[in-house]
């Protein structure tokens, strides 16, 4: 299981692989925000400040949708299109940029 913690909300939840951080924030009540859930609309643009390695790879669209940002950060991920793919350790992540 891998840790989850929504630092904004000061959330902790424990979930397993293959769960989207979509879906974990929508579970737990978290005020992430999401518009079109598809990688288009950059609602849901957030910082990993730890635990990148413990999700999947970025996908061609979140690739594409980051590089509008501009951001030189490397830690930025949208949270429609990521999902755990690790078997423990924590993610923290933090949403109010």
């Amino acid at each position: 299981m891998v840790n989850i913690f929504l630092k904004d909300d000061n959330i902790k939840v424990k979930v397993s692989n293959g769960k989207t951080l979509r879906e974990i924030a929508i579970k737990t009540g978290a005020s992430m925000e999401f518009g079109c859930r598809v990688g288009d609309c950059l609602t849901c643009v957030a910082h990993v400040t730890s635990g990148m390695d413990l999700l999947n790879d970025k996908n061609y669209k979140e690739d594409r949708a980051l590089e509008i940002l501009n951001d030189p950060s490397t830690d930025l991920r949208l949270m429609c299109q990521c999902s755990v793919e690790g078997d423990e350790g924590e993610i923290e992540i933090s949403y109010k940029l």
